[in-house]
């Protein structure tokens, strides 16, 4: 049973995925709508200022172009009422006056300029004196108006076209006015657009920076757990979803540790375990074979010689169960000396005599004399490894062909036979940890899926590497191909 150590692994989490989405969208629109408005709210103000001054000048303007056309009325009702004594030609007078006065007092009342309110009280003035003078003379029936009366009249007319130019000339102010305002409107507007853009688009890149670092540390943590190992704890901050994430990330990787040190601890034991039993069986097959307790018939010898090759291959089995524990325990440390390779090689084919002799294989080499710079043992696995496999699959009577090269001071090293080769399909696993093709070989016990593992180990500790050539007509089996450095210094 595994317990999560919180004291040592600490997550920070505030809200869930959804919540910092939501809140990021809404702190990136924060200047967008900050523009949106203060957008709506000057267009707003500009219109209503800009239709209070032109109702304003427009006003101004009807109303000076009525005072003006009343006045002319004005006198045309009095100059034909002096000329045709007609009653209703003076209350037609009478009617235009009221207009008059009326549209005068809405523009005083209105306006807010104070030398326009003083042209209409002059006017005002002007008038009434006039209209009481003409009162006065139809009181008494004089009818015939006085220079002074046509001058007043003259001069409320002369009044009546100044107010009415002055509106037309303001119409045509404010239009320049609010064409200015709207410039200057429109300039801050782009503005504040142009800030706006900008500081969105950099405070929704930071918040994608923020959304996709914990996703991108959970990618990672994945990726540690499969090409790693399990031994560096996996801690992911952020929204609180991905944090729980992260903390089951954390859990499945404690299980899979304890699970690999487990194995370990199995792989140790099992092989130590075994060393003491084939050690007894080697030295009792080696009393038998010497006939120690006596001499052995054919059949007996025979026997022997298989319960050899069997122990061979168990103990080759063992050896490569202990030197994998050794290789996932530790980072493989390397002892370099230098040393003959042709002569390891040689060394290793010796080695298997009993068996290539048993079977009746042909080894075919091609190599003088190389010295090499590198860790003996290590070379013996990787090169001991290639050919017990070549041992393994090669046909009664077959041959094995190793080849060895320099060029530019690398070392290239072929192992080939005439077994039945490796399929496409499973060329892709063959370097991978306990992986055993379904191919049957010639020495019936089942190997341990990490004779390749290890030579992919160590030859990439010596900076080589290794491929797997088509096979030829001669060797139609698996034609390994290695390179690594002469010197490794």
């Amino acid at each position: 049973m595994i317990q999560n150590n919180t004291a040592e692994n600490k997550t920070f989490s505030i809200g869930s995925l959804y919540q910092w989405v939501l809140a990021s969208f809404v702190i990136v629109t924060v200047p967008l709508i900050f523009v949106i408005i203060y957008t709506v709210l000057d267009v707003g103000k500009y219109t209503q200022q800009s239709q209070h001054t032109l109702f304003q000048a427009v006003k101004h303007t009807e109303g000076s172009r009525v005072l003006l056309e009343r006045l002319i009325s004005m006198e045309r009702n009095i100059r034909q009422f002096q000329v045709l004594d007609e009653p209703e030609l003076f209350e037609s007078y009478l009617e235009n006056r009221a207009t008059f006065l009326d549209v005068l007092r809405s523009l005083q009342a209105y306006t807010q300029d104070t030398n326009l309110f003083g042209s209409l009280e002059i006017l005002e003035t002007t008038e009434t004196q006039l209209h009481q003078d003409i009162l006065d003379k139809s009181a008494r029936h004089e009818l015939q108006l006085a220079k002074s009366d046509l001058s007043a009249f003259d001069q409320l007319t002369t009044q009546a076209k100044t107010l009415l130019d002055d509106g037309e000339k303001k119409i045509g102010v404010e239009a320049d006015t609010l064409a200015t305002r709207s410039k200057n409107m429109q300039q801050r507007l782009i503005y504040s657009a142009l800030a706006s853009i900008p500081l969105a688009l950099f405070l929704a890149l930071l918040f994608v920076h923020f959304l996709t670092q914990p996703i991108k540390k959970i990618g990672e943590a994945i990726r540690n757990l499969g090409d790693i190992g399990f031994e560096d704890p996996i801690a992911i901050n952020g929204p609180k979803d991905l944090t729980e994430l992260g903390a089951r990330l954390e859990s499945l990787r404690q299980n899979l540790n304890h699970l690999e040190q487990e194995k370990e601890h199995f792989i140790r034991n099992i092989s130590h375990e075994l060393k003491t039993p084939l050690a007894t069986l080697k030295e009792g097959t080696d009393l038998l074979s010497e006939n120690v307790v006596g001499e052995l018939n054919a059949e007996q010898a025979e026997i022997v010689q298989l319960m050899k090759m069997g122990n061979l291959n168990i103990h080759n089995l063992v050896d490569n169960l202990l030197e994998y524990q050794k290789t996932i325990a530790t980072r493989v440390d390397l002892a370099f000396s230098s040393f003959e390779l042709d002569g390891l090689i040689a060394r290793i084919v010796n080695e298997y005599q009993l068996l290539i002799k048993n079977r009746h294989i042909s080894v075919a080499h091609n190599f003088d004399r190389t010295y090499i710079h590198a860790d003996y043992d290590k070379l013996k696995i990787i090169i001991g490894n290639l050919f017990s496999n070549a041992l393994k699959f090669s046909p009664i009577d077959g041959t094995i062909k190793i080849s060895l090269n320099i060029h530019d001071d690398t070392i290239q090293l072929t192992v080939e036979d005439q077994g039945p080769g490796i399929s496409e399909a499973i060329r892709p696993y063959i370097f991978n940890d306990f992986y055993q093709g379904d191919l049957p070989h010639q020495w019936g016990v089942k190997g341990s899926g990490l004779g390749l593992a290890l030579v992919n180990y160590y030859l990439a500790a010596h900076n080589g590497t290794i491929e797997l050539l088509t096979p030829t007509e001669d060797y139609p089996g698996a034609r390994f191909f290695l390179q690594f450095p002469q010197d490794n210094m």
